[in-house]
């Protein structure tokens, strides 16, 4: 009883990692170069610096939303790349705490949760990425843990390998097992039959 527990709930784990592996792998494939994966206007981050803290602490999850800048409002948090040389154009997370509108587009004042003072560089909203809507911190450490080769393949890959290669022996003998009763079913049942038909001509 025990032992089919654990088995469910290993299994359970195989399904869970095999799942994100392909939904990261989609977000990958659909993405264009150069920005972040992200599907369906849905891109997930990972908090890398304190400046958001205490609202997301370092390695925390984030999914942004892609947003009309229009609707963006004073308070929101948004991801956007960053206009800083310091950050080479990086993805930036900060909450928006003022905003001006120009004639074709909108220019937001952003600043760290953490951080004392605004940000040198305010945000252009053709440099907008959404507005993030969810976070996990869980999700977000489980996700710089498997993003470690050094963690990934001994902790994650390698017991994934054996599971999945554990699986398909089991399932491999459950066929042969099914298969040989079968045939000595279909053994029996022909035995059976030829000696009711003896039994009847020996009747005769």
């Amino acid at each position: 009883m025990v032992k089919k527990i654990l088995c469910s709930i290993v299994n359970f784990i195989s399904v869970v990692i095999i799942a994100a592996a392909v939904v990261i792998l989609i977000m990958v494939l659909f993405t264009k170069p150069g920005k972040p994966p992200s599907i369906g206007g849905f891109t997930l981050l990972r908090i890398t610096t304190g400046s958001m803290a205490p609202t997301y602490d370092v390695d925390t999850m984030i999914l942004v939303k892609e947003t009309d800048p229009a609707k963006i409002q004073e308070g929101d948090v948004i991801s956007f790349y960053s206009s800083d040389p310091a950050l080479d154009g990086a993805v930036n997370t900060h909450r928006v705490v003022s905003i001006e509108k120009a004639t074709d587009h909108y220019v937001y004042t952003t600043k760290g949760d953490g951080n004392n003072v605004v940000d040198a560089y305010n945000v252009d909203s053709q440099y907008l990425i959404g507005k993030v809507t969810w976070s996990s911190v869980i999700l977000g450490k489980i996700s710089r843990l498997v993003s470690n080769p050094l963690i990934f393949i001994p902790v994650i890959l390698v017991p994934l390998a054996v599971i999945l290669i554990t699986n398909f022996v089991s399932t491999v003998s459950l066929a042969k097992k099914i298969a040989r009763e079968e045939e000595e079913a279909a053994i029996k049942e022909a035995v059976r039959q030829m000696r009711e038909k003896k039994e009847k001509e020996q009747d005769v």
